[in-house]
């Protein structure tokens, strides 16, 4: 009863914590479209894997395929998890609504992710932060999200009995011609555009003012009309704000929202067997095989968050199998018989060289954060107290931002222990009549990653980049007696360590000291140099007054920065495991008339449905924890994270698809 009583406890506390846990993976690896037994066995069982030739003999076989994800909704909340929340408003109030297409309509509750600014009243607390988009501090919308997944593929399926040789060996090689088609399918629904500028010191180092005067009312710093309009064009279009003063402003360029559906053709591998059935009888067969496949296919490079793939990830495979069948029971005539087939196989994938854009450790979706440069050693700028007791931080923002997904789309080396199919088939013939239908079981182990110690260009740096969040950048050197402040800014060493994607740590909804930068890492009063006369630096909050006067206050700036390692990917993240089940059926036609030269056609049919991690984990493992584990290594000797089950989420497509096979086999 006890046990019973704590794992109810724990079910229901996982329960509980789905919200702030749920699995976001950022890379979602396919099952390969050459990988299908289903397909491959289908339809051409009695001209194949024969229990009494003495002779050559072979059939070659073409399978046009088309397939379609369905359950898009899964593939949202693999891609997406705690960013998504349940829309229960009508998704179509009006006939002009831009998410009510034909991709969107009928969506009402669906799951839908809000982009809303800082300063938006009520804000969602799991609304992205707008400021990281480059876009206005009121700016609120509404995404919705409906991925799918096409292919259509021609499959040049070829089998040789070397029986001549060998009695019972065989020799089978098999290659997919696929296209393939991804498409986010996301609709942006802009609810207020924002009109706010910018606050001073916020983005930019300069402020602006209808009188000229630091203390006009109407003060601010970026204007609304630098920023961006939509999130798409973050996103999707690669837009920032124009460099200027100095600053640079990096668009998005990796793990970007395809906006409209990519394509790409290639073959997906080609996999061949050499196989020996040793066990050959009227009634029964028995063989086994080696297995190898060489990738044709894509390979990923993180360019987009649902990039198109063909084939398996670039993978070389090896492996084994085995194949059999056994008649149940055959008619007097022979003209019948219902016979049981079996086809297993396991591969190794070996190692690989991929480009995969990672999080950052406990925080999902961190890819999207902003990130600012820092540089050594710190001019003009001290921290402390006093100007008597400021000192200089050790590192000083360098007038950069950039998405993080451009610094964490790194080279890695990505392998697989096994990856494994079982298909149990059953099939009923009449005559010159067959019908399959059967059971496929799909699936492959935990992923293998490693940091690529190659040297290139997108190597992550340690201890060069910051997170913003929302922290002020710059601080403006001012007197109280008299009251002034210039006109540029003093770039700061302020970093927010503890931010997420949601929002910063400086907590605006006390916004009377928010732009003091209250929650930055290790706040200290910032100063514009080291000397007893050094003047204290001040920000100001757009629309804060006092004494009819804009209010400007002394801002904190970090003492010290608290900069980015390589400790900091989240790489266990991106290991996922993934298995399938799938159920199919197919009809079909042999002329057994012709002699030398036996032609068959055929059609079916599949379900595919794919298994994924459900809310942070299955069972009661500290894998819910989204704390920075210590498998977040540092150094490339040691950065490789095990395929082991611990921590790894699981994911596999489900699809439907449609065949037509036909094919010739001769004696």
């Amino acid at each position: 009863m006890n046990k019973i009583l704590r794992r109810s406890f724990c079910v229901t506390a996982l329960l509980a914590s789905c919200v702030a846990t749920a699995v976001t993976i950022p890379y979602l690896a396919p099952r390969s479209q050459g990988i299908n037994g289903a397909r491959e066995l289908v339809g051409w069982q009695s001209q194949i894997n024969k229990w009494d030739m003495c002779c050559m003999y072979g059939s070659f076989s073409i399978t046009p395929e088309y397939t379609r994800t369905f359950k898009p909704n899964r593939i949202t909340e693999a891609l997406f998890g705690d960013a998504l929340v349940a829309n229960t408003s009508s998704c179509c109030p009006t006939k002009c609504d831009p998410c009510c297409d034909d991709r969107h309509d009928n969506d009402c509750g669906c799951n839908t992710i809000l982009i809303q600014g800082t300063k938006v009243a009520d804000r969602n607390a799991k609304a992205l932060m707008a400021e990281n988009f480059y876009l206005p501090s009121d700016y609120s919308s509404q995404i919705t999200l409906k991925p799918r997944v096409e292919n259509f593929l021609v499959d040049l399926n070829y089998y040789q009995g070397l029986d001549e040789w060998v009695e019972g060996m065989y020799f089978r090689i098999h290659t997919p011609i696929t296209w393939t088609r991804w498409d986010l399918n996301y609709c942006e629904k802009i609810v207020d555009a924002g009109t706010e500028p910018m606050d001073p010191g916020y983005f930019n180092n300069t402020y602006t003012s209808t009188t000229g005067s630091a203390f006009a009312t109407g003060v601010y710093g970026l204007d609304r009309e630098s920023l961006l309009t939509s999130f798409q064009q973050y996103a999707n279009e690669g837009k920032s704000i124009a460099d200027a003063n100095g600053i640079t402003y990096n668009p998005l360029e990796r793990a970007r929202w395809n906006s409209c559906s990519m394509s790409k053709t290639r073959l997906a591998e080609i996999t061949a067997a050499w196989g020996w059935n040793f066990v050959r009888r009227e009634n029964f067969l028995f063989g086994l095989n080696i297995r190898a496949a060489a990738p044709t296919g894509t390979r990923p490079n993180g360019n987009y968050i649902f990039e198109p793939m063909v084939g398996n990830g670039k993978h070389w495979e090896l492996g084994g199998g085995m194949n059999m069948w056994w008649t149940w029971w055959r008619s007097c005539d022979e003209d019948r018989d219902f016979t049981m087939y079996l086809d297993a196989y396991a591969t190794h994938m070996f190692k690989t060289h991929q480009c995969r854009t990672f999080d950052l450790c406990g925080k999902p979706l961190s890819r999207y954060m902003l990130a600012m440069k820092f540089a050594t050693p710190a001019q003009e700028l001290g921290a402390g107290a006093t100007a008597a007791e400021a000192v200089a931080p050790t590192y000083q923002f360098a007038n950069e931002f950039t998405p993080v997904a451009n610094l964490t789309t790194i080279p890695v080396d990505v392998s697989y222990a096994a990856q494994g199919e079982v298909i149990l088939k059953f099939a009923y013939t009449h005559c010159n009549f067959q019908f399959d239908f059967g059971y496929d079981f799909w699936g492959r182990t935990c992923a293998k990653i490693c940091k690529s110690c190659d040297c290139c260009d997108n190597q992550f740096v340690d201890n060069v980049w910051g997170l913003k969040g929302d922290a002020f950048v710059y601080g403006f050197a001012g007197t109280i007696q008299p009251a002034t402040i210039a006109s540029k800014g003093t770039p700061l060493s302020a970093t927010q360590s503890k931010a997420t994607i949601f929002g910063g740590t400086n907590n605006y909804a006390t916004p009377a000291t928010w732009n003091q930068n209250p929650g930055i890492d290790n706040p200290a009063l910032a100063w514009n140099g080291t000397a007893v006369d050094s003047l204290q630096l001040y920000t100001h909050r757009i629309g804060a007054t006092e004494g009819g006067l804009a209010e400007w206050l002394p801002v904190n700036t970090s003492l010290q920065s608290v900069l980015l390692t390589q400790a900091d990917l989240d790489i266990d993240a991106a290991r996922t495991k993934a298995y399938s089940n799938k159920v199919f059926a197919h009809f079909g036609y042999t002329w057994k008339e012709c002699e030398c030269w036996t032609p068959y056609l055929g059609i079916g049919g599949e379900a595919e449905f794919g298994a994924r991690t459900k809310c942070c984990t299955d069972d009661c493992k500290t894998s819910c924890n989204t704390t920075c584990k210590t498998s977040c290594n540092t150094t490339c000797n040691t950065s490789c994270h095990n395929g082991d089950n611990t921590n790894c989420a699981k994911f596999a497509l489900s699809q439907w698809g449609i065949w037509l096979k036909g094919g010739v086999s001769f004696n």
